[in-house]
């Protein structure tokens, strides 16, 4: 019941955010956020000190477009890129989040994911990963940690959801995937 809540609050979330934008007022969540993100579990790609936070689905559509766009940036300029999976969208995320969380290689298993998204008949629709037969109690600990920190965002969470310190220092708040490549580049040069 809990789950569906919040999925009606996601559809309802990101009906109203049909344009991806920054959240007006979205400092405060944002940096609520940010200061409780060493309590989520992230596969993290490239490596660097300008570190932005995405939160998604493994099924969602928005966030696999984004993961497209992101890929050239990966680790360009020191930026390093956390994912941070949650379970909310459809019935298989939650099994397509743990089968990621419990992979040997958290990477492999995003771009698997991603690679194959709508492609692996095994997998259903969204994310190509197969789902985790078996959910381990750590990783459902793992993801409602995700859960609970995204919630810090209040009212305003969508997916995807981008949470980063900008060069002054300040919190910031993207929802939803930038409408073309020049809004992501300029939200990326923002990046501290």
């Amino acid at each position: 019941m809990i789950k569906r809540a919040i999925a009606a609050t996601v559809v309802a979330a990101c009906a109203a955010w049909t344009s991806a934008q920054a959240a007006p007022g979205a400092a405060q969540p944002a940096d609520a956020m940010l200061q409780q993100m060493a309590r989520t579990t992230a596969v993290t790609l490239g490596s660097g000190p300008r570190v932005v936070d995405v939160f998604f689905d493994p099924n969602c559509p928005y966030c696999h477009r984004l993961y497209e766009d992101l890929q050239p940036w990966v680790g360009r300029q020191g930026l390093r890129l956390r994912w941070i999976p949650v379970a909310v969208l459809a019935p298989g995320s939650e099994g397509k989040a743990a089968a990621m969380l419990q992979a040997p290689d958290r990477r492999k298993a995003l771009a698997r994911n991603e690679d194959d998204y709508n492609e692996n008949p095994r997998a259903g629709s969204g994310g190509g990963l197969v789902p985790a037969a078996r959910v381990a109690a750590a990783t459902r600990e793992e993801l409602a940690r995700n859960l609970k920190v995204l919630h810090a965002a209040g009212a305003y969470f969508a997916f995807p959801m981008m949470v980063w310190r900008d060069k002054s220092g300040h919190a910031q708040m993207f929802l939803g995937a930038p409408r073309d490549a020049a809004q992501l580049k300029a939200l990326l040069e923002t990046v501290g």
